[in-house]
This record gives C-alpha cells, structure tokens and sequence, in this order.
C-alpha cells in the first residue's frame, strides 16, 4: 500500500477532528480510519492523536478562557435538560443535571468538599 502524501494526512486529521467534534468516540474513529483509508491501528492512533492535537491548538489560538468554556457548557447542558424533559427522557435530564452538578460544585453530593465532613454546632 501506498503512503498517503502530506495533504492526504492532513485530510485525514480533518476528518477524524470533525467526527470527535461530531461526539464520536475514539474507537469509531479508529475504526473509520482503519477501514476508509486501509491504515494500521498504530497509524490510526498516530492519526487520532494529531486530530485531538489540532482540537487543543484551535481552542488555545481562539483565547477562550475557563469562564466563557464553563457559560458554554453550562448553557448547553441546561437546553439538552430542557429538550430531554419534552422528550419525557428522565434518564437523559438527570444525566444533564449531574453533570452541571459536577461542573459547578453547587449539589448536595458536590465532590469539591463543600458541607463533607462539616461540623454541626
């Protein structure tokens, strides 16, 4: 087989960002890669890493700070809990409500250590 030249490579790392953007795991990328284009597991893998490469470069060139990353995240998982419950997906809602749980440190059964082991007066 044939080795793809410097533009087919950077093709491929697209490609792959764009299904990791898309939500795709690693391994349905892997395996993508493995049956697209013919590559082996060490190739896919070398490929995957430059695309989560270029993921971490577009977001360090863009400025964004943690703050505006954390509104996002927050915005977005409170419209998928909110488009869950039309759906009448509880699973879904409490997953979303976890996460921003997690996130924010704000529940009850927060793990940043707010009220564990609180002394009561």
């Amino acid at each position: 087989m044939e080795r793809a030249t410097s533009a087919e490579s950077a093709e491929r790392v697209d490609q792959l960002q764009g299904m990791i953007l898309a939500g795709q795991p690693n391994t349905a990328c892997l395996s993508f890669a493995r049956q697209a284009w013919g590559v082996s597991r060490a190739q896919g893998y070398r490929l995957l890493k430059k695309a989560w490469t270029q993921i971490k470069d577009d977001i360090d060139e863009s400025g964004i700070d943690r703050q505006e990353l954390l509104s996002w995240s927050i915005q977005t998982l409170m419209a998928a809990a909110g488009q869950a419950m039309q759906q009448k997906n509880p699973g879904a809602v409490v997953s979303a409500i976890r996460q921003l749980d997690h996130m924010t440190g704000t529940g009850y059964n927060s793990h940043r250590g707010y009220g564990i082991n609180r002394r009561k007066c």
